[in-house]
């Protein structure tokens, strides 16, 4: 597992956690909001909140893409600091039809979440989490389209996410 993957998903989630659900990335059905409070060096994507979607955006050319097939958050606290990992959890990821390496990181040392009173993911307010998830990171993707698949899925029949982005790299 490469550290700057450990970043980018505490990352990750402290940026999906801090936009209101009226355009939170991870809400958005067409891909309208997929540039809220991007960072400067790298480009998120976002799954659902379970089922499929299709969504369609611009991605600034030179930026890496990090985003994860399957994910999950835990708040920490003194004595609950254990990642929370799924091993049933599978994912996938494909650009143009080429099956992508997703990598299972896990952040062990609980990061900062500030939530925002609207955001999606439940109660607002700061406070220290675990993460887990099956994540890929595309690097030096030339300008041009694309098509990106992504899910995954745990307790087959359970919950499942399914993403495809029309991409353009500009």
């Amino acid at each position: 597992m490469r550290s700057r993957d450990i970043e980018f998903a505490a990352r990750w989630w402290q940026w999906a956690m801090a936009i209101p659900a009226d355009r939170n990335p991870v809400s958005d059905e067409t891909g309208e909001f997929a540039g809220e409070e991007q960072p400067a060096d790298v480009w998120f994507l976002a799954g659902t909140f379970g089922g499929k979607v299709s969504r369609k955006c611009a991605v600034p050319f030179g930026r890496p893409i990090f985003f994860p097939a399957f994910n999950i958050l835990q708040k920490s606290s003194l004595f609950a600091r254990r990642v929370p990992v799924i091993p049933t959890a599978s994912g996938h990821a494909e650009l143009n039809g080429v099956s992508l390496p997703l990598r299972e990181v896990a952040n062990r040392s609980p990061f900062l979440v500030d939530a925002v009173p609207d955001a999606p993911f439940g109660p607002a307010g700061r406070y220290r989490a675990n993460a887990w998830g099956l994540w890929c990171r595309l690097d030096d993707l030339r300008r041009g389209d694309y098509i990106l698949t992504l899910g995954g899925e745990y307790e087959p029949g359970g919950f499942w996410v399914e993403v495809t982005y029309d991409l353009e790299i500009v």
